[in-house]
């Protein structure tokens, strides 16, 4: 009963809004073809699509990759179908997370993904699971970070900047032009005249 119930669930389903066919990718009712991306607006979310590619900007999108097949794609990412599989990339050589059936891979973009019989090929490792999840990995490991902050301040050590405590400052008690001058009366009055503006 539990799984007739499943299957009309999947049936009854409302089919993706992005999808990849044959022809091109469907969003909506419209069918975007070539090469040249396009601006398009799904509900809140915002992206590129050309005929073999999307890239989110603003928010996850849920793309239908193939039958049984689901992707969804965070912002940052664009996913591209070519033969064999599909290529995600991400601007510079940033790290990419894909989550699948509660595990997780993290590998440098670009990857291509493929799917098996099971769920996906990520590079050299496989998760299963229908759906599969992508985004930009935000952070490093804190381990990696804690190490990079340790050789800055290695490499700080020789030479560097001089401490405070060496450098030398000259003060002054009272006014320090008390004893200038030049706005005594004799020099005032050796000036030969003085326009309104200032210039003689």
């Amino acid at each position: 009963m539990k799984f007739l119930a499943l299957a009309l669930l999947v049936l009854l389903a409302p089919r993706a809004d992005i999808r990849f066919e044959r022809e091109g990718l469907r969003v909506g009712e419209a069918l975007v073809q070539g090469e040249v991306l396009e601006l398009k607006g799904a509900g809140a979310a915002t992206f590129l699509a050309s005929g073999s590619s999307v890239e989110s900007l603003t928010a996850a999108l849920e793309i239908e990759l193939a039958a049984g097949r689901s992707l969804t794609l965070e912002p940052g990412l664009r996913v591209t179908r070519e033969e064999g599989g599909y290529r995600f990339a991400a601007h510079g050589s940033r790290k990419i997370r894909f989550e699948a059936a509660g595990e997780s891979v993290v590998a440098v973009a670009p990857v291509v993904v493929s799917t098996t019989a099971e769920g996906w090929r990520i590079g050299e490792r496989s998760l299963a699971g229908g759906a599969l999840r992508a985004g930009l990995q935000n952070q490093d490991d804190t381990k990696e970070n804690l190490d990079r902050m340790l050789q800055a301040k290695e490499r700080m050590k020789p030479g560097g900047v001089s401490k405070l405590s060496s450098r030398s400052s000259r003060m002054f008690r009272g006014d320090p032009l008390t004893g200038g001058q030049a706005v005594n009366s004799i020099s005032v009055r050796t000036i030969p005249q003085v326009s309104p503006s200032g210039a003689p």
